[in-house]
């Protein structure tokens, strides 16, 4: 006759070795992805450098608009902030939650 066990799970403040090496599979994907990115914008530029096109029409009065990586920098500032305040918010949160179970 089978006998019934019973084990206590354990708790523990380590993120598992599945977690940690789903992280790093995760990562490598993006990191993959963004190099075919841009290998693909590379290779398009070099394609249509070669195509003539006239100057931007400049229109007095009209605002100067910023350059590709100062709109990048700026975007990614912002989500950075964004990123930093939701990790502050669900690290108090985390701290709530556990601190109500005691």
């Amino acid at each position: 006759m089978a006998t019934a066990t019973t084990t206590k799970p354990s708790t523990t403040t380590e993120i598992p070795d599945f977690a940690q090496s789903l992280r790093e599979q995760l990562l490598s994907i993006v990191k993959q992805g963004q190099q075919l990115s841009l290998d693909t914008a590379e290779a398009w530029m070099k394609a249509v450098s070669v195509i003539p096109n006239a100057d931007l029409i400049k229109v007095p009065g009209a605002p100067v608009v910023p350059g590709v990586q100062a709109v990048s920098k700026f975007s990614l500032d912002v989500a950075t902030d964004l990123l930093d305040a939701q990790r502050d918010f669900a690290a108090k949160l985390a701290d709530v939650v556990v601190s109500e179970k005691r």
